[in-house]
């Protein structure tokens, strides 16, 4: 199933948009920050300047792709600044799709989190018709953790992904579970 990529998702404090070449600089800065990427799955080279960028590129262009995973943008309206991503693809445990969210250190603990997965998930059940969304944590990650629960997301507990070096936690939020928190 391909899905629809949104031109741009609006959020009190934020525009959640497709990458575009302009945001080199602002995703370099997010990649080479170790405490940004500590539990997530980039490699060493992604994290070099050339890396960030050839990412980039390649997300971009995926953008069109049929069996698409697609990552978006998170600027902030106050001033333009790149805090992070969010996106979805295709569930790599079971049928359906998952989501992702990381942010800039800096903008954490401030309410960004939650307003911008929200509007992807209301994105995701309401325009792209999706019924349950998926998301995986590593089990040291609390920030992402308590970022799902406040979701309403359910904790369905550790399980094993093929090339993850070691299990993560899986949550799991269905389109009724949602509507149910707006």
């Amino acid at each position: 199933m391909s899905l629809k990529v949104p031109e741009v998702l609006e959020t009190e404090r934020t525009l959640i948009r497709p990458f575009k070449g302009d945001d080199l600089d602002g995703f370099y800065v997010f990649m080479s920050d170790g405490e940004a990427t500590k539990y997530l799955l980039f490699t060493a080279d992604q994290k070099t300047f050339e890396g960030t960028k050839e990412l980039l590129d390649k997300t971009i262009v995926n953008y069109d792709n049929e069996e698409q995973i697609y990552a978006l943008a998170v600027e902030r309206k106050a001033d333009g600044n790149f805090i992070g991503s969010v996106g979805f693809g295709p569930d790599w445990k079971c049928s359906g799709y998952q989501m992702f969210w990381m942010f800039l250190p800096e903008y954490w603990k401030k309410g960004y989190g939650i307003e911008v997965t929200k509007k992807l998930l209301e994105y995701a059940f309401s325009v792209l018709g999706l019924g349950m969304m998926t998301a995986y944590s590593h089990p040291d990650n609390i920030a992402s953790e308590k970022l799902a629960l406040k979701l309403g997301m359910v904790n369905n507990g550790i399980v094993d992904i093929e090339f993850f070096d070691e299990p993560h936690m899986q949550f799991v939020i269905r389109k009724d579970d949602l509507n149910q928190l707006l």
